[in-house]
């Protein structure tokens, strides 16, 4: 299979995981910043698809279907709690050991109701509806987590941490996250916006409402796919070459595929040698896209690629 088209699919599982909604709907019913350090069950939440979920005790056996809810699960101590994943979960390495429930949108429902567990973690699109209230049917409890940007990644580490009674655990999680972002944009605070394309795969890239133009926005950046129509708009090479980018960051061709593509060579971005490849199956690649606990190392990732100079 050649990259690009191996780049086409991650963008499907980009889509997947991230193009639904244009804010953060997360919310726990009592969640406020005097917050019990203790769960008192039988707890009640609204996710982020405004699902309200009883949740009736302490949860021992949990399923996640996404990478990020298997990463923030493991963040917050959980992992010895999970007992299946999608396939696609690959950080911490314990994870790998963990059964296999199926991929990204096609869980084994069968699978999963035989592993027992209260409570199935997922994201929006990635378990259809009538695979939930099969799943629901049998008295497992589904969240669905839909963060829009940081701050709703927070919210969700919080509300995960209130369902697993892990409240402090949470807290001291988000507390440095926070921290950690703060001196990434405090670097930053001074520079000159520069204009940016994200390649997901074939000139697919994170327009206006995504999760990564969300990051983009956050570090100053003058995204030129957030000028077109749709959260992932495909570009054609003309609108890049015009847009004329300042700096390229590929998540799927490498530099010479894109170097052999007539018109890129002549953008800003490749003249000045500022085009970043984060290759497929590498860490970076992983961090830039999940909105789970590693998404501040994703933050400070397109703040180094971006602004260099910043970080000298």
């Amino acid at each position: 299979m050649g990259k690009l088209k191996k780049g086409f699919i991650i963008f499907m599982l980009l889509s997947l995981v991230f193009v639904w909604g244009g804010c953060s709907n997360t919310k726990v019913n009592n969640a406020n910043s005097n917050v019990p350090s203790t769960t008192k069950y039988p707890l009640t939440i609204t996710d982020d698809l405004g699902n309200k979920v009883t949740i009736e005790k302490e949860p021992s056996k949990i399923v996640s279907v996404a990478p990020s809810s298997t990463e923030t699960l493991f963040a917050l101590g959980l992992g010895s709690k999970v007992v299946g994943r999608s396939e696609y979960d690959n950080y911490p390495a314990e994870a790998k050991s963990i059964t296999v429930v199926g991929s990204f949108s096609g869980p084994n429902t069968e699978l999963i109701t035989k592993l027992a567990p209260e409570l199935v973690f997922t994201v929006k699109g990635s378990i259809p509806d009538e695979t939930k209230k099969l799943l629901e049917s049998t008295g497992i409890k589904v969240i669905t987590f839909n963060p829009a940007n940081i701050d709703g990644v927070f919210l969700d580490i919080k509300m995960a941490g209130e369902i697993c009674n892990v409240q402090a655990k949470a807290k001291e999680l988000t507390d440095s996250m926070q921290t950690k972002r703060e001196e990434i944009t405090s670097k930053i605070k001074n520079v000159e916006s520069k204009k940016v394309f994200i390649d997901l795969g074939k000139f697919y890239s994170a327009g206006e409402g995504s999760f990564i133009d969300s990051m983009l926005k956050e570090l100053k950046v003058d995204n030129i796919a957030d000028k077109t129509s749709g959260q992932w708009p495909q570009l054609t090479v003309e609108q890049i070459v015009n847009s004329d980018p300042e700096v390229y960051i590929s998540l799927s061709s490498s530099f010479n595929e894109l170097k052999a593509i007539s018109g890129l060579s002549s953008t800003a971005a490749f003249k000045s040698g500022n085009v970043k490849v984060l290759e497929f199956g590498t860490a970076d690649n992983d961090i830039v896209q999940r909105p789970g606990p590693r998404v501040i190392e994703g933050l400070e990732v397109y703040a180094k690629t971006i602004y260099p100079e910043a970080f000298k």
